[in-house]
């Protein structure tokens, strides 16, 4: 997919004496979004800004090494030996030697003729770093204007790292004017090295605006950019979003616990497995880390106040790193972990700041190679005159928890929540894990229509993946029954089923459901979830569990119940 964009001017920061100016320039194709104020706290922004540059160029993905001059040598070294064999007399010898010193001298000469050249070529590369680089690599971040906050979201390179910097209306002195909606920002190598010069002595003039910093030099202020989406930039937003919807296990940390991890693991390298965080989590006690291979242990400042004991390992801890400039001015750390193997979020609380960020299961499996948390999230089937109904609520409001929209749309709790999963997954909506709310958030910049929602529900209703569509032949046969319903005391239904897989195999599924709808947990004792357990999605029988329990869901659904 090639993604337009096309900026009137450029962003940029501008620091005079007694006043700087930080100036977003947007893109022009997509719908007139702004915000002017003057900044309370420019350091703070700063430095959370920082944050997310670092994670936009960050690639923990492993990359063999480059040994192409290494065998040429090496190649180079037998063909040598291989010659010298042939070498009876001692004169042959010093002839040889002779050769090779003189082809030496030769090649010195070489490289001082060539030295401006080589040069020339490095401060060739250099331009291109600062001025290109982001046109080839960086995918530009949607910036988002709500009616409390503004928003920043961005994929890293690997796309095994989310992140989104929520700055509310409190970090501002004074907010002038904003038009809410959703775009995209110019967001250089040359804004990042700039934002470094902010200072808290300077009264900062923030702008969100199609011009950015318009200075008009001969047209240079008109910068357009074609950049080839691909499509896992857009199927991890997806997937992010319904992982956040998960009833995930959580508790806090302090910033000084997060630091000690992240000190250690700059201290200390190795090649060797297992290379995990592993969090032994018992109610009652303090929250103890474990540095696997050397098993080293730290000790968090807090406790764990949930139900039972549990040991959760998470891989790819090296992408905490990117926090390190985030810890200082770090109030609050606040940790959502899905399960064995799977993603892990951290939600840091900055004050007027929050910035979260969400790890995939390990930075080889990005958000779109590994598990599909899409299926997890699905409930029960919407009209598409139901989805505009939603959109169209979400869209007045801009922001809403799920029994408010219920009640804009008209529309039963059970019903909202399907309407808004959907609308997540071809990112008309997202989820705001820090405030638990859901907020209008268009990706691209054509208006949501009928024609869209009729092609999405119909999209939606055909199984995709092989577990779907074996999870829905289960079901229509009849071979998926609940055999027990029990609601637990914190709310929502602990299910207990049989299934009969499509081998003719007897399994029994289970879910845990808490009375949002959010999966806890899910079980199976099938061979595909013994073995991958939920790193590769959820198995079939998982799937008509989950089905066979919407199916009761529409029946007790009404319009109006929000409990």
């Amino acid at each position: 997919m090639i993604l337009q964009m096309e900026y009137a001017g450029r962003s940029a920061i501008v620091n005079g004496l007694s006043e700087g100016r930080v100036a977003f320039a947007t893109n022009r194709l997509r719908e007139a979004t702004f915000l002017q104020g003057t900044l309370a706290q420019p350091l703070l922004f700063r430095e959370a800004l920082a944050a997310l540059y670092q994670v936009v160029v960050s690639d923990h993905k492993y990359r063999p090494r480059d040994r192409l001059a290494f065998w040429a040598w090496l190649e180079e070294q037998d063909r040598k030996f291989v010659a010298s064999l042939n070498l009876r007399s001692e004169l042959a010898r010093q002839r040889m030697a002779y050769l090779d010193a003189r082809q030496a001298e030769l090649n010195a000469a070489r490289n001082e003729r060539m030295r401006p050249y080589h040069r020339a070529r490095m401060d060739y590369f250099n331009y291109l770093y600062e001025n290109q680089f982001e046109l080839q690599l960086l995918l530009d971040p949607v910036i988002t204007v709500h009616p409390d906050e503004v928003s920043f979201e961005a994929f890293s390179r690997d796309e095994s790292t989310y992140a989104r910097l929520a700055a509310r209306f409190d970090l501002f002195e004074k907010v002038d004017a904003f038009e809410c909606g959703t775009t995209n920002i110019d967001f250089s190598t040359h804004l990042h090295n700039e934002l470094e010069r902010m200072r808290s002595y300077r009264r900062t003039r923030f702008d969100i605006a199609p011009g950015g910093f318009g200075v008009q030099m001969e047209g240079t202020t008109h910068r357009e950019k074609k950049i080839d989406l691909p499509e896992s930039w857009v199927m991890g937003f997806l997937q992010v979003h319904s992982t956040m919807t998960l009833g995930m296990t959580r508790f806090s940390m302090a910033a000084v616990d997060l630091f000690n991890i992240c000190r250690y693991l700059r201290r200390y390298k190795t090649r060797k497995s297992p290379r995990a965080l592993r969090y032994e989590l018992e109610p009652g006690k303090r929250i103890r880390v474990i540095l696997e291979p050397w098993n080293h242990v730290v000790e968090l400042t807090t406790t764990y106040d949930g139900a039972k004991a549990q040991t959760i390992r998470t891989w790819g801890r090296n992408r905490l790193q990117v926090l390190g400039r985030l810890l200082p001015i770090c109030r609050r750390i606040d940790v959502y972990l899905a399960g064995f193997g799977l993603p892990s979020i951290y939600v840091l609380d900055l004050g007027p700041l929050t910035f979260t960020l969400a790890l995939s299961g390990w930075t080889d499996n990005d958000w779109t190679g590994g598990a599909k948390f899409d299926l997890l999230t699905r409930r029960l089937n919407v009209s598409a005159s139901e989805l505009t109904q939603t959109y169209d609520a979400l869209k007045r409001t801009r922001v809403g928890t799920e029994g408010f929209l219920a009640q804009m749309s008209g529309l039963g709790l059970e019903k909202a929540r399907s309407a808004l999963s959907y609308l997540c997954q071809i990112g008309r909506a997202m989820f705001d894990l820090g405030g638990n709310v859901y907020r209008q958030r268009d990706l691209f910049r054509e208006p949501f229509t009928t024609q869209e929602a009729a092609a999405l529900v119909k999209a939606a209703r055909k199984p995709a993946t092989p577990q779907e569509r074996a999870a829905q032949t289960i079901f229509e046969k009849g071979d998926i029954k609940i055999i027990a319903r029990r609601p637990v005391e914190s709310g929502g239904y602990k299910l207990s089923g049989s299934a009969k897989g499509l081998d003719g195999q007897r399994v029994r599924p289970q879910l845990h459901v808490d009375q949002e709808g959010h999966l806890v947990e899910a079980l199976c004792t099938c061979k595909f979830y013994q073995e991958k357990q939920l790193t590769q999605g959820p198995c079939e029988h998982i799937l008509a569990l989950r089905l066979a329990h919407m199916e009761r869901l529409a029946a007790e659904d009404a319009p109006g119940d929000l409990n």
